[in-house]
């Protein structure tokens, strides 16, 4: 436990650096099984996310040119999505960080835009508190609720309405691909 205490909070840094949600959706479930403080994993979140993301914009800013140069068939996909990146740049930079897989792709693209980095900075510094926050919490719920004794009692039975779900989508599914 003790490791945990002391290298968690750099564990969800650096997992937040990369793509996130899974590092910090359990630092925030190690919040209901008391072994981080609140604010300790937000702020770990925090900054691995706001270095992964401006670590991928500074990337596409100065070596983002020579990498499309050097792959061409990049390069007029590059060109035609630019202009739309930049026309749509508020809604991408506030979602972006919650689609899965486009964590350093979209800071890489608005590297090699025109966009300026001091507005990718501001978006950046905002999304990612928000981002920080909402994702602890959402394993602080997550953690409470799967440490709740009466919830762990029924988790089997929970599986077993899953799976019976499951299968009857399955068959429903294959029902109506037969008649097609």
């Amino acid at each position: 436990m003790n490791t945990i205490t002391q290298y968690g909070p750099l564990a969800i840094a650096l997992g937040a650096f990369v793509e996130g949600e899974t590092a910090v959706l359990l630092g925030g479930a190690g919040l209901a099984l008391g072994l981080f403080d609140f604010w300790t994993v937000v702020g770990a979140a925090f900054a691995g996310s706001m270095a992964g993301d401006q670590f991928f914009f500074w990337l596409g800013r100065l070596k983002g040119s020579a990498y499309l140069a050097g792959h061409p068939r990049f390069g007029t996909r590059v060109a035609r999505v630019g202009g739309l990146l930049l026309r749509h740049r508020l809604p991408l930079l506030g979602t972006y960080r919650f689609i899965y897989g486009m964590r350093g792709v979209i800071p890489f693209a608005f590297g090699v835009s025109d966009l300026c980095w001091r507005f990718f900075l501001a978006a950046n510094l905002f999304t990612a508190t928000l981002w920080s926050v909402l994702i602890t919490l959402l394993g602080l719920h997550a953690g409470k609720f799967l440490t709740d004794p009466s919830v762990v009692a029924r988790l089997p039975l929970l599986g077993a309405g899953a799976a019976l779900l499951f299968g009857l989508g399955m068959l429903v599914r294959d029902r109506f691909k037969a008649r097609s």
